[in-house]
């Protein structure tokens, strides 16, 4: 290596901590303990067999393309008896990059645990961060994931769309989610519609006219496409026509039953599409 002052030893990983220099691409060099870098990496396997064998002597140094912060994160993966840190959306591409690289299928399934919570309520899965997921699995195959940040971007809020600056997206896959999400809303909407309609033909116009104002409804599934919508709004729209009325005995029931049996259908859809 050229003058001391010209690098930047890693804390985590200090001097004495492995057998091996590990300089990253700024110039940070993280000693690791050999043994574990050709264990986990079949990649690092062969690379530090082919650097043994042209420099005819014991390795004691290999220089990356990865920068310290990627390299940090990677080497916790490889490393037994480090914890890998929590998940950061600003630098997990290059922590996938470097786990694919590298072969080192561990990152991405911690990745995948990271990004999936369990909707208790429903008993589904969701996903955080849906839309850099989405691109992110389907870039590195992750085809089971795709699929569920897909589901999830198709009925999430609006704001989710939007990805920080710099991550570079195929643009065809963005105006598909979109054109989905419209396709979504339009069903929706559809079955208010025709909720109204069995409404009207189960009671008075009056009624029905006072107590299914859907408007602000609707304009809220074309932001978020979603159960969560129907639940947010639930006063605009979910009380039985002729609750409180002066009608004949039978129509409040009636609705309730009707409104119940309409909640159950939408439920489903959510579940199977």
């Amino acid at each position: 290596m050229s003058s001391p002052i010209d690098y930047t030893q890693s804390a985590e990983f200090s001097e004495n901590y492995g057998d091996l220099r590990l300089v990253s691409s700024d110039r940070v060099v993280f000693s690791f303990p050999l043994f574990f870098l050709s264990h986990m990496s079949p990649v690092f396997k062969e690379m530090l067999e082919t650097a043994r064998e042209q420099s005819r002597g014991p390795l004691k140094e290999l220089r990356l393309t990865e920068d310290s912060t990627t390299l940090d994160q990677l080497l916790r993966f490889l490393d037994p008896t480090k914890k890998p840190l929590p998940i950061d959306m600003n630098t997990v591409e290059g922590l996938l990059e470097s786990a694919q690289k590298y072969q080192v299928e561990r990152v991405f399934e911690y990745w995948e645990e990271q990004v999936k919570v369990q909707d208790e309520d429903r008993k589904v899965i969701k996903i955080r961060y849906p839309m850099m997921t989405f691109f992110l699995a389907s870039h590195f195959g992750r085809d089971n994931l795709t699929k569920l940040a897909e589901r999830e971007l198709v009925r999430a809020p609006d704001k989710e769309l939007y990805l920080s600056k710099g991550f570079i997206v195929d643009h065809r896959e963005v105006i598909r989610i979109i054109q989905l999400r419209q396709e979504r809303s339009e069903r929706l909407i559809g079955r208010i519609r025709r909720y109204q309609i069995n409404l009207y033909s189960q009671c008075c116009r009056e009624a029905v006219l006072m107590k299914t104002n859907t408007l602000p409804l609707i304009l809220q599934l074309i932001k978020e496409p979603s159960w969560n919508t129907f639940e947010r709004n639930i006063d605009i729209w979910s009380s039985c026509p002729s609750q409180g009325s002066t009608h004949k005995s039978g129509h409040q029931e009636g609705s309730r039953i009707l409104f119940n049996s309409w909640k159950r259908g939408i439920l489903v859809e959510e579940e199977l599409s």
